[in-house]
């Protein structure tokens, strides 16, 4: 393989190095380079296999437009011609455009379980350990900043939220009959009571009594500029599941709501504010148009020792095939997805062709009333859980 020129690579990769590549020596045969990340992140680096003899080209200041960076198809024997005649014709191939836009890449998903299914808060903090170290695998914002996504799916911490329920004067929550929903919320005022107005008739409707609403403590400082711009009101419902008794019946009573729910704010003006990260008894997802590194700094909830939890799954999104947005942001509701479908479209016209054949006891005839399963307008890992909530 022949090196031709580092040089264009910052344009490639975000480089804030002043448009130059930090090189390293030679190690066994392999020629180091440091790729620094698209945003604020740890270096990463590729290796390029070379001759230990050659000699290299000297990196150069100035910058370069984008153009080839590695000439794979040359041989060392048509180096050495064109480097003893300058006028040859060999010269290096230029990257089509095509090839640019067909880059791909991936997001970061980890898990951290106890395999004693042990609750402590030293599995969320090992988790946002870990979510730290995959900056690398997300993607940022021109403000090098706003990052694409990253989020944390536990288990409900209820000693952290029976605190804050006896702070309010509020009785601690029966853990085996109350749902916890994660909500972003409209950021004006007005549109926000509207929108609880809306989530509260649906939950008394369906039977569910709303014990109250708390709003999640953040920092906003430490939100890039983009992301901050349509950063939603952040706050959780807590929901009494009356007439249901086992976790399965339960779950199944909080997704039919938070269809419903979604359902009824199509039709408004803030339809597209009102998102539920979570809506369970069994887990909670903190998520947030965020670079990983910064997650636990803007929850404080996760920096509680009160947050307990025996598991932790962990995300750093790469968008591909969507615009970065907070509710897209992963974990999802079920699913920390790490990978591209290529036919999502497809896929979501299969789903919408069999809607009116999907039928299961196990929805009470309510079938209607949930549809639709898919949506043209989230990500294909959004659509994926979207899909997997429904057979779970």
């Amino acid at each position: 393989m022949a090196l031709q020129s580092l040089a264009p690579i910052p344009q490639l990769v975000h480089c804030s190095n002043n448009g130059r590549l930090p090189a390293q020596p030679l190690r066994n045969g392999l020629f180091v380079v440091d790729f620094v990340g698209p945003c604020k992140s740890k270096r990463t680096r590729r290796k390029f296999g070379t001759s230990e003899h050659r000699s290299f080209p000297q990196f150069v200041s100035r910058s370069y437009p984008v153009k080839a960076v590695l000439d794979l198809g040359r041989s060392d024997a048509a180096l050495d011609q064109s480097a003893a005649s300058p006028s040859s014709d060999l010269k290096p191939k230029v990257a089509d455009l095509h090839d640019i836009i067909a880059e791909r890449g991936a997001c970061g998903v980890g898990f951290i379980a106890n395999l004693e299914n042990k609750a402590s808060h030293g599995i969320i903090e090992d988790a946002l350990t870990a979510l730290g170290c995959m900056e690398h695998r997300g993607g940022c914002g021109a403000d090098n900043d706003s990052g694409d996504g990253s989020g944390l799916m536990s288990s409900i911490p209820w000693d952290l939220f029976d605190n804050w329920a006896n702070k309010q004067g509020i009785s601690s929550f029966d853990k085996l009959h109350t749902g916890v929903g994660m909500v972003f919320l409209p950021k004006d005022d007005d549109l926000m009571k509207e929108a609880k107005k809306v989530v509260v008739n649906i939950f008394r409707q369906e039977g569910l009594e709303v014990l109250g609403w708390r709003p999640v403590p953040v920092n906003a400082s430490v939100v890039g500029y983009y992301a901050k711009e349509t950063m939603p009101n952040i706050q959780q419902v807590f929901v009494k599941v009356v007439k249901e008794e086992n976790v399965e019946d339960i779950e199944r009573e909080l997704y039919i709501c938070r269809k419903l729910i979604e359902k009824a704010a199509s039709s408004e003006s803030w339809g597209n504010e009102l998102y539920f990260c979570s809506l369970s008894n069994q887990t909670i997802v903190y998520k947030g148009m965020l670079r990983s590194e910064i997650l636990g700094l803007f929850y404080s909830d996760l920096q509680s020792d009160l947050y307990k939890s025996p598991f932790a799954i962990y995300h750093r999104r790469y968008s591909t095939n969507t615009t970065p947005r907070w509710p897209l942001a992963q974990p999802m509701r079920l699913l920390g997805h790490n990978g591209e479908i290529n036919t999502i479209q497809g896929n979501l016209n299969w789903m919408q062709s069999r809607e009116a054949s999907l039928k299961s006891p196990v929805w009470n005839g309510r079938e209607n009333e949930i549809r639709p399963y898919g949506n043209p307008k989230a990500s294909d890992s959004a659509n994926l859980d979207s899909a997997a909530e429904v057979w779970n």
